[in-house]
Order: structure tokens, then C-alpha cells, then sequence
């Protein structure tokens, strides 16, 4: 009835030439087809047009996405889109790509869809390049300058573009999860009045990611850069204080900690190169991608590896180099220097702008809030206290930490404030 704006459904209904595109992408076009049904025999009112584009030849060069968004009249209308396509067979439809600076839309995503799932570190993965993959997101980002949302089945990824991609294959459940999602933000966007001047709305990222697949988690990435650099600042003040307290105002534990940060950039490098030189195997016995159907054997042949060479490792530098160091006090100090890396790592990307810097702030700020409250438990229960005076002649380095055996008044001491 004269809407002057619209929001743009699209999927593509064209294959690769191998595979009959159960998946990627007829299963998509059965969802809107459906949602299509629904809305249309709704007597709910709707503010804005719902345009419902079936396109080809995406597989080839996305052309038909170009030719509408460039030629076709009703484009003009466009303010926002929501793609359907496929990584694999069925499961959960991920968000993995919005923009380009369409916060707002991420907003109505999140609070709209029945089961949200979204990962801000999919998006920035698959815009780097490193995937060498593209959908009609791109175009209608490009070309139209439209914000959008791209979402994509992603379980059983070995099948994807392969004669295996039937519609057997693909779970009841996955489709109705996908279309209980497109109908509800469909349906919230239909009836926006954020819609029609979506324009005004066009301020920066968003940082997104969802908690055990049972809720998303947003907010502008200008608010992520402040929580990241209040979360480095109670490391610098955490470790600053451990640092400046007497008995570790020497150089003894500055030397412990810098070796400790060589053993552990040390044990990762040995834990690539293991990776690697199993992976090379693998391909020369003829058994390469073998195990990518079956995710639980991957985690075993290779993640078994990695523990082992950085166990290994911190083993040899146990038995070499810390060896009249107690349990309690290597404990501490592999815990210091592995907060100081992710510490690092978070300064890193937060300065380069990448939204998905919160993971290293999730793995320094619980390890660290455990730490504190840790303490504050034993604290209050009274475990810590001065050693003992009958002691402190059997203890000759106690500064750092640590040679031979000691009393628990004397290792109680040795506990981080």
C-alpha cells in the first residue's frame, strides 16, 4: 500500500554443479517460501514492504543479487536484508557477518529471533579473507550500501558443496529453528520505526556473541574498547602490586617471570611445529581431512599433541631450571605470566580495532576475578598469616618462593595479595 521503505528476504536457488544443494541453498528458499506463506496470510499490519528475492547464479560471481540491486526499481526501497545461505548441513543458522555499521540492526536481531546465535569473531574470520568464500552479502553491502545480516547452516561442514548435500540429510529441527528466527525479525523489522531513517542509526560496530547458544550478548565495540582497557588496567594494578611487595622486590621472581614467559611462548611454538608435523603425516599416508567428519577425533589427534608438548615442556623446565621451586609458588607464577600474554594479547587487538578482542578479556578477567575471590575466601576463613617464627631459620630464600620444602604457615605466606 505505498510502503516507502522495505526489508529484502534473500536466498539463491542455484548450485554447484556436483551437488544436488539441499543445503546451500534450497533449504533456505523453503524457509522464506514458508515465512512468505505465513506473513502474507497475517492480519497483523505491517509498517514497511517485505520483499522476498529468489535469485541465481550466486555460485556464479553472485550476478543475479548485482543485477537486482542495481537495476531492478523496487531496490531504491531496500533498507535493510537479511541472507540465507549455507557452510554446511542443518544445525544452527549463525549470524556470521552484519554491516557495514549497523548496530541497530544487530539490536533488533538479538532482541527479535527465538534463538539467537551470532559470533562478532565468525564475522571478522570470514572478513579477513582467510575463507575463500563470499555471498551476496557482499553485493548488496558494496553496491547497495545497505546494512544486513547474513546468516548460515554450519553443522557437517565435509558435506557442504558435495553430491552428499540431500535433503535427507538435513533435520526437521534446523528448519523450523531457522524460520522461527527469519519470521520474528521479519516481523519486528516490518514493523520498525527505526526502519525507513536507518541511516541515522549508522554509528560504528557492534560486538556480538552468544553464551552456550542460549542468549546473544551486544554492545557497541566503542563500549568494548573502555571494558578492555579497565580490564588491562587491573592487571597492570594486580600484578604492580604483587611486583612492588617486599618479598618480591627482587630479581629473582623478575628473572623467574621472564623465564616463564619464554617457556610458555616456547611450549606454543614446539606445539605448532608438533601440529604441523602430524598434519604433514597424515597427508603422506594418504589420510588427509580424514578426520574432519568426526570433530572428537580431530581434538584427539591434535589437541592430545598440543597438551602434551606444552606439558612436556613445563616439565623439562621444572626439572632443569625451577627445581627447588615449590608447587605453590611455579603455580603463581605461570598464572602471573599467563595473565600477562592474554593481557597483552587484548592491548593488541582492542588498539587494532577488532571487535573480537572480548575473547582475551574473558580469559583475563574470570581467571583473575577467581583468583581475587579465591583469596578473599581464604582470607576470611583466616589461612593467612606471617610465618612462624620457629620456621623462618629453616627457610633461607623465602623472598623467592620457594627452595625445598615448607611448613604450611610458611606456604600459606607465599599466597598472592
Amino acid at each position: 500500500d505505498g510502503a516507502e521503505s522495505a526489508i529484502l528476504a534473500n536466498c539463491h536457488f542455484d548450485s554447484v554443479a556436483n551437488s544436488p544443494g539441499a543445503s546451500d541453498d534450497a533449504v533456505s528458499c523453503a524457509v522464506m517460501l514458508e515465512v512468505l506463506r505465513v506473513m502474507s496470510a497475517s492480519p497483523e499490519p505491517m509498517q514497511h514492504a517485505v520483499v522476498f528475492l529468489f535469485n541465481g547464479a550466486e555460485e556464479n560471481v553472485l550476478q543475479a543479487s548485482h543485477g537486482f540491486i542495481t537495476q531492478h526499481p523496487w531496490a531504491s526501497l531496500i533498507r535493510a536484508f537479511i541472507n540465507l545461505e549455507a557452510a554446511g548441513v542443518g544445525g544452527k543458522e549463525l549470524v556470521f557477518q552484519t554491516g557495514p555499521e549497523n548496530p541497530w540492526l544487530v539490536q533488533a536481531y538479538v532482541s527479535a529471533a527465538k534463538h539467537p546465535f551470532a559470533s562478532v569473531v565468525a564475522q571478522e574470520v570470514f572478513q579477513s579473507g582467510i575463507i575463500p568464500s563470499d555471498t551476496d552479502f557482499r553485493i548488496y553491502r558494496d553496491f547497495g550500501n545497505i546494512p544486513g545480516i547474513d546468516l548460515a547452516f554450519i553443522e557437517n561442514g565435509y558435506i557442504y558443496h558435495t553430491k552428499y548435500d540431500t535433503a535427507d540429510r538435513i533435520l526437521i529441527d534446523s528448519i523450523q529453528r531457522a524460520g522461527d528466527n527469519i519470521l520474528a525479525v521479519l516481523k519486528h523489522l516490518a514493523t520498525s520505526d527505526t526502519l525507513a531513517s536507518s541511516s541515522e542509526y549508522r554509528h560504528g560496530s557492534m560486538v556480538f556473541f552468544d553464551v552456550l547458544g542460549l542468549l546473544v550478548i551486544a554492545y557497541p565495540s566503542r563500549v568494548g574498547s573502555i571494558i578492555n582497557y579497565m580490564v588491562v588496567m587491573a592487571v597492570v594494578l594486580y600484578l604492580g602490586k604483587k611486583l612492588l611487595r617486599p618479598k618480591h622486590r627482587n630479581a629473582n621472581y623478575m628473572r623467574d617471570f621472564l623465564c616463564g614467559l619464554g617457556i610458555t611462548f616456547i611450549s606454543w611454538f614446539t606445539s605448532l611445529v608438533t601440529v604441523l608435523i602430524i598434519a604433514v603425516f597424515i597427508s603422506l599416508i594418504g589420510q588427509s581431512l580424514s578426520w574432519y567428519n568426526y570433530f572428537y577425533i580431530a581434538v584427539c589427534l591434535y589437541g592430545t599433541a598440543t597438551v602434551a608438548k606444552i606439558i612436556f615442556i613445563h616439565t623439562l623446565a621444572k626439572r632443569f631450571y625451577y627445581m627447588n621451586a615449590s608447587d605453590l609458588y611455579l603455580g603463581e607464577l605461570f598464572f602471573d605470566t599467563s595473565l600477562f600474554v592474554h593481557c597483552a594479547f587484548l592491548v593488541a587487538l582492542t588498539y587494532q580495532g577488532f571487535c573480537s578482542a572480548f575473547m582475551s578479556a574473558v580469559w583475563v578477567v574470570f581467571p583473575l576475578l577467581t583468583k581475587l575471590c579465591v583469596y578473599k575466601d581464604f582470607k576470611k576463613h583466616d589461612y593467612l598469616h606471617l610465618p612462624c617464627e620457629q620456621h623462618k631459620e629453616n627457610h633461607s630464600d623465602s623472598n623467592t618462593g620457594v627452595r625445598g620444602h615448607l611448613p604450611p604457615c610458611l606456604q600459606w605466606s607465599l599466597f598472592p595479595i
